[in-house]
């Protein structure tokens, strides 16, 4: 148990001694600088805080992670050392070129895989160095494909239920210039990835592990995996556009983990790798099926009402419980369009707001809320103007 204890604390100290822990962490908090800087320049306000990318980062990443070792602990999926080496380096440089809709599983695995066939190792004329790249080309495709599929099923959930939320107001100008409104989710998720290499002290049992790869010694390691996701919005609401990307997504690493299965029975390392080729494949194509370029706009200019793009937290409209693609047909009895400035009908009773609005089936329902002194120059609603100038109820 000595032995035990002391690898398992080896191995998360490695994660906070790998720097790609403190890269994710900083590239989040980049992203988040990023956002509010494009809120100000849009809509003269910051929508969410910057440090709420951390948040994000940390909390759901850290959850994934402890599922991950829970279920790893019973099947025992082992990697050289020398192929947690190239998937760091190609998460890091997937993440410092900006590049987060590449930074998936599907992805990162790319270069360990490659280097798996290809690689062949080379003298540095250092020994440290050197014994990085011992192992490189005994990684098992079977191990791969089936870590892959699982880390796709936590990208999946993460997006389905953690990328829908706080999803970022942003105006974006359509192929014909005009301008329209969309939503966008730029999120990376750090995961502590908990494997086992197949060198150390801790001999394996008789019921465990449940899927051998052909060694009988472990030792334990924690590294850090940034998962990302970059989506724009703007032909659909967000919510239920993120829920069906991330139960594709879902759905393909829960294939990923059949066939692998399929492939380890077999032991099959050739459908294994072929199974990895057509993740990849599945997986750009459905970054390709959400780009939604050439689908009309959903947050944008109508002849009547005004359609909700964004909505402050903690505002008087949040207070009201409206919703994002909600749109307000009148406001104090004056019905609003093209021409109708949102202000000037509030005016109308600047002491009560009584808003007439449209929900997602197209029914119509009342919401009212008393004012206070100047909270309705503060409502806290964004909407899509022509002019770039005016399409924020000021929030000061």
């Amino acid at each position: 148990m000595d032995i035990i204890g002391l690898s398992i604390l080896k191995g998360i100290i490695s994660f906070f001694a790998h720097p790609l822990t403190y890269i994710t962490l900083i590239g989040a908090f980049i992203l988040g600088l990023s956002r509010v800087k494009r809120d100000r320049r849009d809509f003269h306000t910051r929508v969410h805080d910057a440090l709420d990318d951390v948040a994000f980062a940390i909390v759901p990443g850290i959850i994934a992670g402890a599922a991950f070792m829970v279920a790893n602990l019973f099947l025992g999926i082992t990697l050289p050392f020398s192929s947690t080496v190239a998937l760091s380096i190609a998460a890091f440089l997937l993440l410092v070129t900006g590049q987060i809709r590449f930074l998936s599983p599907a992805f990162t695995f790319i270069l360990p895989v490659v280097a798996a066939i290809f690689y062949t190792p080379i003298d540095f004329g250092s020994e440290q160095i050197n014994s990085i790249q011992d192992g490189i080309g005994s990684s098992s495709m079977i191990a791969i494909v089936l870590l892959v599929g699982i880390l796709v099923i936590m990208e999946g959930i993460l997006i389905s239920r953690n990328a829908v939320r706080q999803t970022s107001p942003r105006l974006v100008e359509s192929k014909r210039g005009k301008l329209v409104g969309g939503h966008e989710v730029q999120r990376v998720w750090l995961i502590p990835l908990f494997l086992f290499l197949p060198i150390g002290n801790v001999e394996a049992f008789s019921w465990w592990p449940l899927l051998h790869f052909g060694e009988q010694t472990y030792s334990f390691l924690l590294i850090p995996l940034p998962i990302g996701f970059q989506k724009l919005i703007h032909h659909a609401l967000p919510v239920p556009e993120l829920k069906r990307n991330g139960r594709q997504v879902l759905l393909l690493g829960i294939s990923a983990v059949a066939i692998g299965l399929v492939s380890y029975v077999m032991n099959s390392h050739w459908l294994a790798l072929i199974t990895l080729g057509i993740v990849v494949i599945m997986r750009a194509t459905i970054l390709l099926l959400h780009r939604g370029k050439n689908k009309a706009a959903y947050f944008n200019e109508r002849n009547e009402g005004l359609v909700i793009l964004g909505i402050l937290p903690e505002s008087p409209a949040d207070q009201m419980n409206l919703q994002v693609g909600e749109v307000i047909s009148k406001v104090n009895g004056i019905p609003l369009g093209k021409g109708t400035d949102f202000y000037t009908a509030l005016q109308r009773n600047a002491a009560h707001c009584k808003l007439e609005v449209l929900d997602f089936n197209g029914e119509v329902r009342f919401v009212q809320k008393a004012l206070y002194h100047n909270e309705h120059h503060e409502l806290g609603l964004l909407f899509v103007k022509e002019h770039r100038l005016h399409n924020i109820e000021e929030a000061q």
